[in-house]
């Protein structure tokens, strides 16, 4: 059963142990013995800032900086069922931090964060549960964001990551805060726009935006998906900085 861990009214009952997985890609944690419940939160990976810079034409020198990259998404949930056993493993995929791009123009754009999920149940080489559907937990990353004068580019405007999927009742979940917006286009320099922070409490913070005097963005925060800083718009080009990665935190309860 998939939902909030249940209230258990023996007093031996007590938290054993908890465990954070900060490692991207696929990930095992092995269930503790005399586990009764787990809690899970997963954050989704913050997405990438976009670059800034200047272009010269006919009229001057236009510039516009690039926009925040979103925060990735945050799901808890509790995981019990009668025949946890000691050395059962979970399986999740960690999302990785979009990257911060690189160039302005064209279809340049920070890359979206990776979504956070938790995928298995297994003993040895048994499989007891697979999270789809119903039961399906997923973080769900933020997208990268605009570069200065990048055209032509859909979906990628810097949203926070959402956490779609059913999580059982009860089950807890914020969306990442959207990075901010690409300035329009100026006949001056000015800032990048600040990334988004990834949802929950325990949420990275979004990387501040790059100045337009030169100082460069800041990547999005810690583990937890927050996401990267647009960079400023000044002379030149000004790489945006990449989102944080997500992560895993597993508490087990048990007895003794």
């Amino acid at each position: 059963m998939l939902g909030l861990s249940r209230a258990v009214s023996n007093g031996n009952i007590r938290l054993k142990s908890t465990t954070a997985i900060n490692s991207t890609g696929s990930q095992t944690y092995t269930i503790p013995a005399g586990t009764l419940y787990l809690e899970i939160e997963c954050w989704g990976a913050g997405g990438g800032g976009g670059a800034g810079g200047s272009q010269s034409g006919r009229s001057g020198t236009a510039y516009q900086a690039g926009g925040g990259g979103g925060g990735g998404g945050w799901v808890k949930t509790g995981y019990h069922i009668s025949d946890i056993l000691a050395n059962d493993t979970l399986g999740f995929t960690v999302g990785a931090g979009g990257a911060g791009a690189s160039s302005i123009g064209s279809a340049n754009v920070g890359t979206d964060g990776g979504d956070t999920t938790l995928d298995t149940h297994a003993r040895g080489l048994t499989q007891i549960n697979d999270f789809t559907g119903d039961d399906a937990v997923t973080a769900g990353g933020g997208e990268g964001n605009l570069s200065g004068f990048a055209i032509n580019v859909t979906d990628s405007n810097g949203e926070g990551g959402d956490t779609d999927g059913a999580y059982g009742a009860g089950s807890d979940r914020d969306a990442g805060t959207d990075g901010g917006a690409r300035p329009s286009q100026s006949g001056t320099a000015h800032n990048g726009a600040a990334g988004g922070g990834g949802g929950g409490d325990d949420g990275g913070d979004g990387g501040a935006g790059g100045i337009a005097a030169g100082t460069d963005a800041d990547p999005g925060e810690k583990p937890g998906g927050g996401g990267g800083g647009g960079a400023g718009a000044g002379l030149g080009t000004k790489v945006g900085k990449a989102g944080a990665d997500g992560k895993v935190i597993v508490r087990a309860y048990g007895i003794g």
